[in-house]
């Protein structure tokens, strides 16, 4: 069966835990790398990721191309940035053509 991860620092991370998701802890983005690896051989499916590692999120779009599963997705927390956001927004353009969720927001 499929499962659902989520990757994030400890106190982020945990709070998914109550919510059914398998979760990883990372303090920095080398461990969030290696988050995403381990989420992927536990056979998670689905793997979120909170917004201080965008630059994860980057990284394992270019490894997985545009393989289906993992799919790795930024969580929309927090984000002054607005990194996660904006390749949330990406995934979306991708996907069905036009920005169908934020272009209200802007």
């Amino acid at each position: 069966m499929s499962q659902v991860a989520v990757i994030g620092r400890r106190e982020e991370a945990l709070c998914f835990l109550a919510a059914g998701f398998v979760t990883y802890e990372a303090a920095n983005s080398a461990e969030a790398d290696v988050a995403v690896e381990r989420a992927e051989k536990d056979g998670c499916d689905i793997i979120f990721i909170t917004p201080e590692f965008s630059d994860t999120i980057l990284r394992m779009e270019e490894k997985y191309g545009e393989k289906l599963v993992p799919a790795v997705i930024p969580l929309p927390l927090k984000d002054p940035m607005e990194t996660g956001k904006n390749i949330l927004k990406g995934y979306v353009e991708k996907a069905v053509g036009a920005d169908i969720i934020f272009r209200d927001a802007e």
